[in-house]
């Protein structure tokens, strides 16, 4: 069977474990297991509806629960956990859920309540990753990526193919809830970190940094919303710093 996640740094470690996006997988955070698997435990896994658990219908209660026996299985039950866009909702909702295994959360390109008006062109991104051949949705996704990023950046994520149907589930489970109630639930550190140009995704940092029990913002410049590919150098620095100091 399919192990849904990877590890490399010390098994006694200090542990990070890495929550990608909507339709790629656990493959985007390369860069990131790269530069801090020399000082950490990294643990990047695949959330329901992508990649190796692309059969498991994506549910916001499911994916957290899966995150809880990584977190068991490979981070001695415990880590910072770090969710970029999707994986940042998932993440929120992990720590309201299981505070005592997070010595902190990384939430990354996901500082806006998913459930108001603006959320208008998701819901038709949701309904065509559901209903469109998924073939060729693949084919426009890997295009832009390689227009974007160019083909070495751009291949953790366009490696393992892209995966429509999870991303649907995902953005229709996330605009259901609430999320600053989850982060205010929270009571651990927590850092937001976004790309300066992730104007969208942005929207409600500063609500989110005063409902956060610990918080604190960081913004990476000349970032998008894939902020890790985009700068991953401060990417990957920004969640060192936190990291260091998160209470283990």
């Amino acid at each position: 069977m399919e192990r849904s996640y990877d590890v490399c740094g010390d098994e006694n470690g200090r542990a990070i474990v890495f929550l990608h996006g909507m339709r790629v997988t656990r493959r985007m955070w390369q860069p990131q297991m790269e530069r801090l698997a020399a000082e950490f435990r990294a643990i990047a896994l695949d959330l329901p509806g992508h990649g190796s658990l692309r059969s498991e219908p994506f549910h916001l209660d499911e994916a957290v629960e899966h995150v809880a026996r990584v977190v068991d299985e490979a981070a001695n039950g415990r880590a910072v956990v770090v969710g970029m866009s999707l994986g940042g909702y998932v993440a929120m909702e992990f720590g309201a859920r299981y505070p005592e295994k997070a010595a902190g959360l990384v939430i990354a390109s996901a500082s806006v309540e998913p459930n108001g008006w603006y959320n208008l062109p998701y819901k038709i991104f949701a309904v065509a990753m559901a209903t469109l051949p998924s073939r060729w949705l693949g084919h426009v996704n890997r295009a832009i990526f390689l227009a974007v990023y160019g083909k070495e950046r751009a291949e953790p994520l366009i490696g393992p193919g892209f995966f429509m149907r999870g991303g649907a589930a995902g953005i229709r489970e996330v605009m259901r809830q609430e999320f600053g109630l989850k982060l205010a639930a929270y009571p651990g550190p927590v850092l937001l970190l976004n790309g300066a140009r992730d104007l969208g995704f942005r929207m409600h940092e500063k609500r989110f940094l005063a409902t956060a029990r610990r918080g604190r913002l960081e913004v990476i410049p000349k970032a998008f919303h894939i902020a890790n590919i985009d700068q991953p150098e401060k990417f990957s620095e920004a969640v060192r710093r936190f990291a260091r100091e998160a209470e283990w």
